[in-house]
């Protein structure tokens, strides 16, 4: 796996990633209860949108980051990865329409989206929309480690530093001692 080969895009797809995270730990629904449940408590919900999308990044990462293509169904990872982007952010974008969907509502005629609905459509809608963009903005597509700069050169005449410590250092002679034939002086 070659982590220098990952872009500024697939470093958004991993924040973004991140953050879909955080927020199925938040409130689903705004209300004034004190039992409020979070994305975990709805299997559907979390599946959809927060574990597709997860999944999703973590294919479009491991796609760029792998020496060779690997296909699934004859689509590349990249490709899957993407599509479960699309969905997880359909997802939420119909479920803050409608948050509570199928469930009974004469209790809970006020209730909005919560927290954790927010802060995934928006964590969703930017990790399909890097997923899509990277490939096509040049901005996306510069490294997300820039590569090792190579030595300083010295400057002409001068030798490399030596002394402890230092790579290639030649060993030195006591004071007064007689160089030793093979050894320089």
């Amino acid at each position: 796996m070659n982590i220098r080969s990952l872009t500024r895009g697939d470093g958004v797809v991993i924040g973004a990633a991140v953050v879909l995270f955080i927020a199925s730990f938040l409130s689903t629904f705004d209300t004034d209860g004190s039992d409020v449940p979070n994305a975990w408590d709805n299997l559907g919900l979390v599946m959809s949108m927060y574990v597709g999308g997860i999944v999703g990044a973590v294919l479009i990462v491991l796609a760029r980051a792998l020496p060779q293509p690997r296909k699934v169904i004859g689509l590349d990872l990249g490709q899957v990865g993407v599509a479960l982007t699309l969905f997880a952010a359909w997802t939420a974008f119909w479920t803050i329409i409608d948050p509570l969907g199928a469930f009974d509502r004469s209790d809970l005629l006020d209730v909005g989206a919560g927290a954790g609905l927010i802060l995934g459509l928006i964590a969703a809608l930017l990790l399909a929309a890097a997923a899509i963009a990277t490939p096509l903005l040049p901005a996306l597509q510069g490294p997300l480690v820039p590569a090792a700069k190579p030595a300083a050169p010295q400057p002409y005449g001068a030798q490399p530093p030596g002394g402890y410590g230092y790579p290639g250092a030649q060993p030195q002679q006591p004071y007064g001692a007689q160089p030793q034939p093979g050894q320089p002086f």
